[in-house]
């Protein structure tokens, strides 16, 4: 990383025509204090801060009239200059003389601010009302702490320095308009509520700034090219039909919300929850101003991330046609248009030699446009990751060594790199370099792209006698209208006929899918062959379909949301061996030559992306949908079709005298490979097909359900003849096929009835349980997300095993708290002549999320008696305690360690006090944990009582005196008692008026007490009042939700709790949201 200026080299860069201003920066460089010919350390402050104070007050005069860099490099200057003059007026305006730091403290501290390598990057913008001082940075704060001998007043000093930074900094603002954008001060001639497009503003603030200096001619070209763009219509006019109009993109862009942070040693950038506390910008014109204007923006890369459909690439196009000529060279690279393998300065080439007809060699370049500030914007890395194999996991770092080179050759260069967030966490991101995600469109910004898409086409629309689609009609759909491309394929479906408006209600998404890609589809038939007759352009239409149902079904097979163009093409061979059709292959080439089989299905379709590669041998093309469901709900209906046809099969075989054993090979080829309940979006897709078509065709239902039971049945026999063999995305054994295959099978069952009895399923089976569990346990040989999926998707319920023989059914999962006794129970009949003397365990209930309703549905699932038999011994704890069994949580005291609840209560419960008392108390520490007392806390009190009484009130010493004193740390705190029948008073007050001889301020209880009054009153004015639960596992997260966090903070506020609503009052759980989830290895259950 290059060196970063010290204060005698920002007195430099602002004062270079100041002969006095540089005879202090050398004497600073060569000597520091005593070289400057100052020994007082007062005096020399004296001199640095006039002279800062001076060229501060003539910076406006210093900043103009020179070149786009000179300028950032003059205002990051002035920057560290403000920074070291307010901690100088800080240290004169301490009351130094009365205190006992020493003149060679004030000396070294001195030293250190005039010469510290700082970071002076002033942080993207936080908060619109205060700037964010550089003190509030790493480097500073390393200065003050490794600053000896400034006692109890360095924390003043740096108050003091703050308060005058910040004071100076608004005023400066007004001769230095990058301060005010930088942190948000300027309203830029609007209301911070106006919606704004076409990125106009960031023109406008890069114009005012700008120097204006003539552009030279490649730059002049450059500038013209991606001008252009602006005038050009939103979407190719072969996207849309002949009647519409389409808003230019300088019309329809609406510039996107978007959030910024930075690259950490630990940070997540694919993850959801992490952006979740990234700050958010209401514009990202001027996120975007601030990245360009400052000045490590010539040293790290600026990484724009966002979904497929975000505007990404519209972005870079608007940025590159917006960035003044006169102040910046814009350059912009499609990557997938230039050697993938290539290294960064040749890529730049190659993609200017393409758009300006010959070869230009980036050096020549950058020096035939002197005073223009370089701006490389490189669009879509993600396709050199995904379409051309090349590992290049490092590229941000080759892009930041190339900044570096280019700042050494005396041509620094701003580089914007876009990717799609799903990819991120491949990519290897220099430490610190700026991330923008570009948002989802808001409500405000759908309406608005309403009234520009109404504005362009009212008059288009009226005339064939229909009206704009609806801010409140799109808002039904709001996973896709809320990503702007998607948003457009929305409006474009609406156009024709008022499909979106005119439908009674909301469509099903199922419905919506349907219509939209058959519109698609339809268009693409009639534009390629309007003449055909329409049975024919309907088999055409269909036939469209179906092959997007192949891509989709590549895409799913493989456990991806891409597909290669070899592995599609290999598929569509497979999968449809015939004869294309005429109807189905569009007229004409292009001068490319042939076009692939891959492209015909994909490549016309704006909803799928293709991402390119150019390699040195070949181009690499790996294609996906723009919206993950659109895949999903493809598969969704291929594997309904599959069904249909087999039962068609079916029916029409019982008509005839001989028959062939029944072909499920089409059906067997596309569930053998992946289960859909790994994709929760393709069951409720999959459940929607069916349930319309049953209401279609009522008898269907049972047909369907008699096919499906067949099919299970024969399903672990060899079936030689079937068909499809040939369809192989990936290489599977057989017993992987034959698991997804009946868990397939199952899954099918679920959507298809109400629900199913395991004798129903399995009727000539004596113990229909025995063959249900062998192939359940077949499934939990598969993925953990399949596993989890199955889980969350198949409910598995025994019934009245406590009172009787019972009976065992299954149901899709509709998410209901879980009863213990329907997952366990089975196990009461095993081998049990007589009735054990357990906790019932129908009368316990756990809250649907969490481990231990994982655990207990997976254990049902598999109708696993071992894990079941575990549970109805901890059924005590599950009534009595807690139902959250499983959790792990971080260690504190531990780094890399964690703890579990349950397993702290029965060490302290059935070990000696006199054992190990250290960490005894550490347990006794972790359960007190909490501002409220509920059953768990009621159960470590009254074991500590137990423990404090082997001991004399006057004796408590050792670990002893430690478990007084964590018990009295907890009484200090408590806020309140949980309501609820095991919380009553007569439950409490024993166990506190045991602890009350034994505590150093007793007047705890007496407040606890009166607490605990105050809420048994206000819980019977409201019965029925439970605890809320836990909080779940943030995403990202293992699907299982094994491990928490548990960072104590003394001090801090917890949230209220009452009892767990939706669960009976007696499984009352405490909320310890302070507790975090323990995130080390082997975190996931595994389910049982």
């Amino acid at each position: 990383m290059a060196k970063k200026p010290s204060y005698a080299d920002a007195l430099r860069i602002l004062g270079h025509d100041d002969s006095t201003v540089l005879d202090l920066a050398e004497k600073l460089v060569d000597g520091g204090l005593g070289a400057a010919g100052v020994p007082d350390p007062f005096g020399m402050r004296g001199e640095i801060v006039s002279k800062g104070r001076e060229l501060l007050a003539t910076v406006r005069e210093r900043i103009t009239g020179v070149s786009r860099w000179d300028r950032t490099q003059r205002i990051d200057a002035a920057e560290r200059i403000l920074a070291a003059v307010s901690l100088l007026e800080a240290l004169d305006e301490t009351d130094l003389a009365d205190s006992d730091i020493s003149e060679e403290a004030i000396g070294h501290f001195t030293e250190q601010i005039l010469g510290h390598d700082t970071d002076g990057r002033v942080p993207l913008a936080t908060s619109a009302e205060r700037p964010s001082p550089v003190f509030d940075s790493k480097s500073w704060a390393h200065l003050f702490h490794s600053s000896w001998g400034l006692g109890e007043l360095g924390p003043t000093i740096l108050d003091l320095a703050r308060q005058r930074y910040q004071e100076s900094y608004r005023q400066l603002a007004a001769d230095v308009p990058e301060f005010g954008i930088w942190v948000n001060l300027t309203e830029h001639g609007r209301t911070r509520d106006e919606l704004t497009t076409g990125l106009s503003e960031l023109e406008e603030l890069l114009t005012r700034l700008s120097p204006r200096h003539r552009a030279q001619q490649h730059v002049q070209q450059l500038h013209t090219l991606y001008r252009q763009q602006l005038w050009r219509p939103v979407l190719s006019s072969t996207d849309a039909p002949d009647h519409l109009t389409l808003p230019t993109l300088e019309q329809a862009y609406i510039n996107p919300r978007a959030r910024a942070a930075s690259a950490g040693r630990q940070f997540r950038p694919a993850s959801e929850s992490w952006w979740a506390k990234a700050t958010p910008h209401e514009d990202v014109q001027t996120l975007l101003v601030q990245c360009l204007t400052q000045i490590w923006c010539a040293t790290q890369p600026i990484v724009i991330l966002g979904h497929p459909g975000a505007g990404k690439s519209k972005l870079t196009e608007m940025l590159a046609a917006r960035l003044p000529a006169d102040d910046f060279l814009a350059v912009r690279v499609e990557l997938r248009g230039v050697s993938a393998d290539a290294p960064v300065h040749t890529q730049i080439e190659q993609a200017v030699s393409h758009q300006l007809h010959r070869d230009v060699a980036w050096r020549d370049l950058v020096e035939s446009a002197p005073g223009a500030q370089p701006v490389v914007i490189l669009d879509g890395f993600d396709e050199l990751l995904q379409a051309s194999g090349v590992n290049r996991s490092d590229y941000l770092e080759q892009v930041q060594r190339f900044q570096e080179d280019q700042a050494a050759l005396g041509h620094p260069v701003a580089v914007v790199v876009t990717s799609r967030t799903v990819v991120a966490d491949r990519i290897r991101f220099p430490l610190g370099c700026a991330l923008i995600r570009l948002e989802p469109f808001g409500d405000d910004q759908i309406a608005h792209m309403l009234d520009i898409w109404g504005e362009a086409n009212a008059d288009a629309l009226a005339a064939r006698g229909l009206r704009p689609l609806s801010a409140d009609t799109a808002l039904r759909y709001r996973e896709l209208a809320e990503q702007p491309l998607l948003l457009l394929m929305l409006l474009l479906y609406d156009a024709d006929g008022n499909a979106l408006e005119a439908a009674a209600g909301a469509l099903s998404r199922s419905e919506l899918y349907e219509r939209m890609l058959a519109m698609f589809a339809r268009r693409e038939v009639v534009k390629h062959h309007p003449h055909l007759p329409q049975r024919d352009t309907d088999a055409a239409v269909e036939r469209e379909l179906n092959r997007l149902e192949v891509a989709a079904m590549a895409m799913f097979s493989r456990g991806r949301q891409s597909v290669t163009a070899t592995e599609l093409e290999r598929d569509l061979a497979a999968l449809l061996p015939e004869p294309e059709q005429p109807a189905n292959r569009p007229t004409g080439t292009g001068f490319h030559g042939a076009l692939s089989e891959a492209h015909q299905v994909l490549g016309r379709f704006f909803f799928v992306h293709e991402s390119r590669a150019h390699l040195d041998v070949q181009d690499s093309g790996v294609y996906e949908f723009l919206h993950a469901t659109f895949a999903e709900y493809l598969v969704a209906r291929m594997v309904v079709a599959a069904l249909g046809e087999l039962a068609d099969d079916r029916r029409h075989a019982a008509r005839r005298r001989f028959t062939a054993p029944l072909d499920d090979g089409l059906l067997y080829a596309l569930t053998s490979f992946a289960t859909l309940a790994g994709r929760a979006a393709v069951v409720e897709f999959t459940a929607e097909i069916l349930h319309r078509h049953f209401d279609e065709v009522p008898n269907a239902r049972d047909e369907y359900r008699d096919l499906l039971i067949a099919l299970v049945h024969d399903a672990p026999y060899p079936a030689p003849a079937r068909s499809f063999t040939g369809y192989e995305p990936w290489r599977a054994d057989i017993l992987t096929r034959q698991a997804s295959y009946t868990a397939n099978l199952v899954t099918l069952l679920v959507c298809v009835c109400e629900q199913l009895e395991l004798a129903q399923l399995f009727p000539d089976q004596d113990a229909p349980w025995r063959a249900w569990r062998r192939m359940a346990n077949q499934w939990r040989s598969l993925s953990n997300e399949a596993w989890h999926g199955l889980v969350d998707t198949v409910r598995s319920r025994h019934l009245d095993f406590w009172d009787g023989a019972g009976n065992s059914h299954i149901e899709r999962e509709r998410g209901d708290p879980v009863n213990v006794g329907e997952c366990v129970g089975f196990e009461l009949s095993d081998d049990l002549t007589t009735r054990a003397a357990i906790t019932n365990p129908y009368d316990i209930t756990v809250p649907f999320d969490g481990p231990t309703s994982k655990l207990l549905r997976s254990t049902a699932l598999r109708d696993n008696g071992t894990a079941a038999r575990v549970f109805l011994l901890l059924g005590p704890y599950l009534r009595h305690v807690s139902t959250d069994l499983l959790t792990l949580y971080s260690d504190r005291d531990e780094p890399g360690s964690a703890w579990s609840e349950l397993h702290d209560v029965l060490e302290l419960r059935l070990t000696s006090p006199a054992h190990d008392g250290t960490d005894r108390v550490r347990r006794y520490g972790r359960l007190l944990d909490s501002r409220h007392l509920g059953r768990l806390e009621l159960l470590a009190l009254r074991q500590a009582v137990d423990d404090l009484d082997t001991a004399a009130p006057g004796e408590l010493v050792g670990p002893l005196g430690a478990l007084l004193l964590t018990v009295e740390e907890y009484l200090g705190h408590l806020e309140s008692v949980v309501p609820g029948p095991a919380l009553s008073r007569e439950h409490v007050a024993p166990v506190l008026e045991r602890l009350r001889r034994h505590l150093t301020v007793p007047e705890h209880i007496e407040f606890l007490l009166d607490e605990h009054d105050d809420a048994e009153a206000h819980e019977h004015t409201r019965p029925g009042d439970v605890a809320p639960r836990r909080p779940a596992p943030e995403a990202g997260s293992d699907r299982s939700g094994y491990v928490r966090d548990h960072p104590r903070s003394p001090g801090t506020s917890r949230a209220g709790t009452s009892q767990d609503r939706g669960v009976p009052s007696n499984s009352a759980d405490v909320r310890r949201p302070h507790r975090r989830e323990y995130g080390g290895p082997g975190t996931s259950t595994g389910g049982a």
